[in-house]
């Protein structure tokens, strides 16, 4: 009787407690746009709690960064578990326990109707950052959320002919790994290594797709095989800080490109997947390079009996070794001959300097993305010794329209490629898009976003009627000669973009670029997303929607000249 009065007198008093610290003013809900790792996440919403700062209910926050609660009725607190650490919120309190750090907010956290709703700050302070390893950003006037992951592992990029593979895996800062390999995968777990998930399917007869992801220790690259190696080596190279994966594939593999099969390149064309000899490799413990070979025997039973090679964490954690600097072997970008036919590739951040180009709902400035993407595109083709980059603006400088394509006239260019964000006056008009030189639009919004890009041409000033006369006729000249190459080159670059990116495929289309006028080469820009589409501006924002960007216009200028080298290779 005794114990039963004891349990009667707890519950009684925990209803007590509950309904207490529970509140009920009236409660709105409004549906807010979240953003993380720059894809749209549904089932956010705002709530408005007796006029005051609108609050979020912490079960739909834990959707958002994965996170595991616990409620204590008896403290009346909430427990958020991600990353193997704690954040304590207690009902209707301003303290917050982040770890074993207490920091007082502005706001309560409030408890209505069984559910606890904190403030905006918890989610935008250090401390939640630290432990969440994420960058979060609330705008209230526009109800958009952001949640951007940390990562030091930029990008994974992947590149295949006939007889070998190769996998890059960029890096931010050096890093060890360990390798785990077995008859069916190649698995690298890099040493506190953090990179957003994501995967790549792939296919091509030798790999089968890509998978990488974080845990709490480290960055995982699973590389999924279709058939066994014949071998395969790991590099660890510096300046750029990179991992390069080479695999030796047991027998040839077809390399297929908008369903025409590409032949294998002669030798003086041959593409970057060769390793360059100039590349210093970092040695591992051993004091070699790590190799797995099968020495030619690629019979199943033999892959089977070395099962899985795995260099432990303890061993490879020993940076003993010295890491080489081999910054020498990037190509130069400003070299004005040709003389190693090699393929010259003129990039143009579109504005810079007093010209932002289009400012996003967020303050986004359109010549900071297009330079980084243009940085980031030039890492790519650094890799790549059969191109050489030239960069008309390197940092934030103004330069005039008609000097770009005299950038490119003058060092004898193959191509001349303008990288811009677009805006529109409705804010729901996304997607990419790439414009070719023509006098007559494709269509009224083709004309619209010309006339925003040409709008820098006030900065400029006229040139005299005679001088404008002779630049219109030698205009209408290059453009119908190189229409039909960059209307081609579009076409390659589109169709990889809409492969990568998530966002709506707007085509390829012609407008009166004055940035594209008298270039003596094939000569496209590229509109990569819209600056004023909310959903746009915050993928623009991120490292890993610019990257992808930059891969697809990189693979799509590889597969153009692809085709023309076996057009040539026909005749």
């Amino acid at each position: 009787m005794k114990k039963l009065f004891i349990l009667l007198f707890t519950i009684f008093t925990i209803f007590n407690k509950t309904t207490s610290a529970e509140q009920k003013p009236n409660l709105l809900s409004e549906s807010i746009n979240t953003i993380i790792d720059g894809q749209t996440f549904n089932g956010i919403n705002a709530y408005k709690i007796s006029d005051q700062t609108k609050y979020f209910s912490i079960k739909e926050i834990a959707k958002v960064y994965n996170a595991r609660l616990e409620w204590k009725p008896v403290s009346s607190q909430v427990t958020m578990t991600l990353n193997n650490r704690k954040i304590d919120i207690k009902a209707n309190n301003t303290i917050v326990v982040f770890g074993k750090k207490k920091r007082r907010m502005s706001l309560p956290s409030r408890f209505i109707k069984g559910n606890i709703y904190i403030p905006p700050e918890i989610l935008t302070s250090n401390e939640f950052a630290q432990i969440t390893e994420t960058t979060t950003k609330w705008n209230p006037s526009s109800l958009l959320l952001t949640v951007t992951h940390k990562s030091n592992i930029s990008s994974v990029r992947f590149f295949s002919k006939e007889e070998s593979s190769k996998i890059i895996i960029n890096l931010d800062e050096p890093l060890s790994y360990t390798v785990e390999r077995s008859s069916q995968t190649i698995t690298l777990n890099i040493l506190r290594g953090k990179i957003q998930k994501n995967f790549m399917e792939i296919n091509n007869g030798m790999l089968e797709k890509i998978q990488y992801y974080s845990n709490a220790k480290a960055a995982v690259i699973k590389i999924s095989l279709q058939q066994p190696v014949k071998s395969f080596k790991i590099d660890k190279l510096v300046n750029p800080n990179r991992i390069s994966i080479d695999i030796i594939h047991p027998f040839p593999i077809k390399i297929i490109d908008n369903e025409n099969i590409i032949k294998k390149q002669e030798e003086d064309e041959d593409d970057l997947y060769q390793l360059q000899q100039s590349d210093t490799i970092v040695p591992d413990i051993y004091g070699q390079a790590q190799i797995i070979s099968m020495n030619g025997n690629v019979d199943n039973t033999d892959l089977d009996a070395i099962a899985v090679t795995k260099f432990t964490q303890d061993a490879i954690a020993d940076d003993s070794f010295s890491i080489v600097d081999d910054t020498q072997t990037i190509p130069t970008i400003y070299s004005a001959k040709n003389k190693n036919h090699k393929k010259i590739i003129v990039l143009d951040a579109g504005h810079g300097g007093e010209d932002p180009g289009a400012i996003g709902t967020k303050g986004t400035k359109e010549k900071d993305i297009n330079l980084e993407i243009v940085q980031e595109l030039k890492s790519i083709f650094d890799n790549d010794t059969n191109y050489e980059v030239i960069l008309t603006r390197k940092d934030d400088t103004f330069i005039p329209l008609a000097e770009r394509t005299n950038i490119a006239n003058e060092h004898d260019a193959d191509l001349f490629v303008s990288i811009h964000c677009n805006a529109n006056l409705n804010k729901n008009a996304n997607g990419f898009e790439i414009y070719f030189l023509s006098e007559k639009a494709t269509d009224s919004e083709a004309a619209s976003t010309a006339v925003l890009e040409n709008s820098v041409l006030d900065l400029e000033g006229k040139p005299n009627k005679k001088r404008a006369l002779l630049q219109e006729m030698l205009w209408s000249m290059t453009a119908n000669e190189y229409m039909n190459a960059s209307s081609e080159l579009s076409a390659f670059i589109v169709d990889k973009i809409s492969l990568r990116v998530k966002i709506p495929n707007r085509g390829t289309k012609q407008a009166s670029f004055y940035v594209l006028r008298g270039a003596q080469m094939p000569a496209i820009l590229i509109e990569s997303a819209f600056l004023s589409n909310y959903e746009d501006e915050a993928k623009l924002n991120t490292r890993r929607f610019r990257t992808a960007i930059s891969n697809s216009i990189y693979e799509g200028i590889v597969r153009y000249y692809a085709k023309k080298t076996k057009e040539k290779s026909n005749k």
